[in-house]
């Protein structure tokens, strides 16, 4: 195994007899941007960022920095080990994790795509803004890429490792009054299809030219991976931690081993699956694998070892870095895929709204995961099992578990999505779906 570096040697010497870890953040990354067919910005960065925390008698203390030569290691820790000494005791306050055995998890490191060049973003953005200056079109959006590395040390022995690269490409472009967005991400810049992502997008924005007004009211929507895993991850977040279901503020409170979601959702969290991450979570303990809704079935919720005891269940290694007052939270979500293509989904549609993309999401109310959002970048009216005109956007407001209830088809193929950690999410089609006003645009 590999062993502490010689910052997190020092910082446990300066930490003394008080328990100590040690998390240590670093990125590098690099963006190309573009806007009105032209590059805009091309800019790179590197951090490497510390975190500590110092436990001792029941008092907990956490200092941040991003110096690690000598006099800023001593200075930092010294400032931790004073605020220490004047915290108020906690008794909940658990000690730090033991180290245990950790599964490999996916090699999601990719050199080549972790040093993109700046001359294949250019080329990137240069293919779409030719495509689009021919069609009388505007593009604007970026590509990046880089690689990130997570260590997470203690004291008592816990060492824990993971990097990983990504690569993304989002575009939107405009045609007049129409708008179409299209996003990719990936560990491997090869898994990204840049042409077909600037084609959809050029061709949602072409189709979404005059759009006409609809009306406010119940439809069936058909709702495009990036619009399902959005909302998703606002019921993931808010439903299925551990500390929400011990405070009573989660629907899935009293209603474990009942059907409250349609029978077609099977929803799982997984560092091996569909979605892929860290092996650990940020206590550095095993993730383990835990099927929240199993054939509309509601099974679990994930756990930190807080949350756990509280419940008096074992740890399912979902701890964000402590301490932390959202609890823990499953971030390698996967949608079991259904069997029918997006285009079978608009075909099986009498009438309803094709939705692209939503934005400005926002949760109302966390016991019945009501929420509220609008419609971006591609909206369209479906009758008689095709997309017959573009429509303004529309908001909605809409329970979630109603809506996740009345899941009519789920199609075969997902996209990764990144949102409150990476949900893997097909399209869906989804039953009398709120649509409470109206834009002008």
């Amino acid at each position: 195994m590999n062993k502490p570096d010689s910052a997190i040697e020092k910082i446990f010497r300066l930490a003394g007899r008080v328990q100590c870890e040690v998390t240590v953040g670093s990125r590098d990354s690099a963006l190309t941007r573009f806007a009105d067919n032209v590059i805009s910005q091309n800019v790179s960065s590197s951090s490497r960022d510390f975190s500590v925390r110092l436990l001792d008698g029941g008092r907990s203390a956490k200092v941040s920095f991003n110096q690690a030569d000598d006099a800023s290691l001593k200075r930092a820790i010294s400032s931790g080990l004073e605020i220490l000494k004047k915290q108020k005791k906690d008794p909940e306050l658990l000690p730090l994790a033991k180290p245990r055995p950790l599964q490999a998890g996916k090699d999601l490191y990719d050199r080549a795509t972790a040093e993109l060049t700046p001359v294949f973003r250019a080329e990137k953005a240069a293919e779409l803004a030719r495509a689009c200056v021919k069609a009388g079109q505007t593009a604007c959006g970026t590509v990046d890429n880089g690689c990130s590395e997570l260590l997470i040390a203690n004291n008592l022995g816990l060492f824990a490792r993971w990097r990983e690269s990504f690569v993304t490409h989002s575009v939107t472009v405009t045609d007049h009054d129409g708008s179409g967005w299209a996003e990719q991400t990936s560990h491997d810049a090869e898994g990204i299809d840049f042409g077909r992502l600037n084609e959809t997008a050029r061709a949602k924005a072409a189709a979404s030219r005059r759009p006409r007004d609809p009306k406010p009211g119940r439809y069936t929507v058909v709702l495009e991976p990036q619009a399902a895993a959005d909302l998703l991850s606002y019921m993931n977040a808010y439903s299925f931690g551990g500390q929400f279901y011990n405070e009573g503020r989660s629907f899935v409170c009293g209603k474990l081993g009942k059907r409250v979601l349609s029978p077609l959702l099977t929803l799982e969290d997984d560092f091996l699956g569909a979605a892929p991450g860290m092996p650990f979570d940020f206590e550095g303990q095993p993730r383990s694998k835990v099927t929240l809704v199993e054939n509309g079935v509601l099974k679990a919720v994930v756990h930190d070892r807080r949350t756990a005891k509280k419940a008096k269940t074992p740890p399912t290694g979902h701890a964000l870095p402590q301490p932390s007052y959202f609890g823990p939270l499953a971030i390698n979500l996967a949608v079991k895929p259904g069997k029918d293509s997006l285009q079978d989904l608009i075909k099986g549609t009498e009438r309803g709204i094709l939705v692209t993309q939503f934005h400005y999401t926002n949760l109302l109310k966390p016991e019945t995961m009501e929420m509220t959002g609008m419609t971006r970048n591609g909206t369209f009216m479906i009758e008689n099992g095709r997309v017959a005109f573009p429509i303004k956007n529309m908001r909605f407001t809409q329970s979630m578990v109603e809506a996740f209830a009345s899941i009519e088809a789920i199609g075969s193929e997902a996209e990764l999505v990144p949102v409150w950690g990476n949900v893997s999410c097909p399209p869906m089609r989804l039953s009398g779906f709120n649509f409470s006003s109206v834009t002008r645009f």
